[in-house]
This record gives C-alpha cells, sequence and structure tokens, in this order.
C-alpha cells in the first residue's frame, strides 16, 4: 500500500497508531468491532479479496486446510470461500471481531482471545496448508517476529501470505528478517505486490 492516507475514517486512522500493547489492541478492536466492515468498505479496502485471489493461484486444492491469522471480522474467510474454499480456520485477538467471523458462515473454527505471538498454544504445528494474515502486519499491531509464529504454523512446503502496509515496512525490521529467512532456508519467497490498493 502507498504512503497516502487510506481515508478520512477517524476509526482507521486512529488504528494505525496503536502502541502494539495486545491489550491495547484487543481493547480498540472490541469498540471498533459493531462498525468495522462499514469503516473498511468505505474506503474500498480490497486487501481480503486480493490474498483471497493471490492464494488460490498457487493453491488450486480447494480441500486444502488455511488458517486466517487475525481474521478480524471474516473478511478473508468470506473471499477464500466465495472461491470454494471450505476448510478454513481462523482467530483473532477481539472476541467481538470473530464473533462476527464465525457467523459469516466461512470458517470451520474460529477462535478469539488469540494472540498471534501465543497462537502455537492453540494450534498444532505445521498442520495448515496456507496461513494468511491480511491487515496485521501495521505499526502498532504485531512484530514482525510473528512471521516466524505463521511460519511454525503452516505445514513444510505451505504458503504464507500476508499483507504490511508500508510505513510497517519501512519503519520495522521487516526486510531484514524476510531476507534472514530466505537466507537461512526457512522460506522461499514466492511474489511480492507492491503498492497494491
Amino acid at each position: 500500500m502507498s504512503d497516502q492516507k487510506i481515508s478520512d475514517n477517524d476509526a482507521i486512522e486512529a488504528a494505525l497508531r496503536l502502541d502494539g500493547d495486545p491489550q491495547n489492541v484487543r481493547d480498540y478492536y472490541e469498540d471498533w468491532a459493531k462498525n468495522y466492515n462499514l469503516d473498511t468498505r468505505s474506503v474500498g479496502y480490497s486487501g481480503p479479496a486480493i490474498a483471497a485471489k493471490l492464494l488460490s493461484g498457487y493453491l488450486p486444492d480447494l480441500g486444502s486446510r488455511l488458517l486466517d491469522a487475525g481474521c478480524g471480522t471474516g473478511q478473508v474467510g468470506i473471499e477464500l470461500h466465495a472461491l470454494g474454499y471450505q476448510n478454513i480456520d481462523g482467530f483473532d485477538l477481539s472476541e467481538s471481531m470473530s464473533e462476527q467471523a464465525a457467523a459469516s458462515g466461512s470458517y470451520q473454527c474460529v477462535l478469539g482471545g488469540i494472540d498471534m505471538m501465543q497462537a502455537p498454544r492453540s494450534y498444532p504445528l505445521s498442520d495448515y496448508d496456507a496461513v494468511l494474515s491480511i491487515g496485521v502486519f501495521t505499526l502498532g499491531h504485531v512484530p514482525p517476529e510473528a512471521l516466524r509464529v505463521l511460519l511454525r504454523l503452516a505445514r513444510t512446503g505451505g504458503i504464507v501470505v500476508i499483507s504490511t502496509r508500508s510505513k510497517y515496512y519501512q519503519q520495522s525490521n521487516f526486510q531484514w528478517l524476510v531476507d534472514d529467512l530466505v537466507d537461512n532456508g526457512r522460506m522461499v519467497l514466492l511474489q511480492v505486490v507492491k503498492d497494491a490498493p
């Protein structure tokens, strides 16, 4: 995404200024949950659709086991389900957001109250054909090291699809971490889409 302000919407702008403390992030999204879909739709947020389409190009088996890490209200799951994927699990830090995801009917199982950095306590390692995390790798939400967690949840040879905001990419050690994981054979970078809408 570009560095331009994405909206005049105060809720979205405030979310981009969170401090990274899981309790503060959880509290913010608990309050925002009821308006989240309306607010993100109003600015044309397309991350979930782009991610689902990207994954489908690499993982045509619709029976694959998928994990939506930081699923929010279920926008990614809805897009995946519309493409024909049926075996989707999800988790989110916010109980209210995860309840909406579960109500979408797109998921097999959705858990709330899950901190991404602690997700392996609730999910088996190396169990998913693909792990997606869209809209989570942004300033004030999760550290770049959360990518290591997602890799541990994916099976060997599995696919991880994430989105980052450009400021996160520029202001954190995310690029260094990706380079380190690639250089040490922990992952292969399949595709990078820069400045998506």
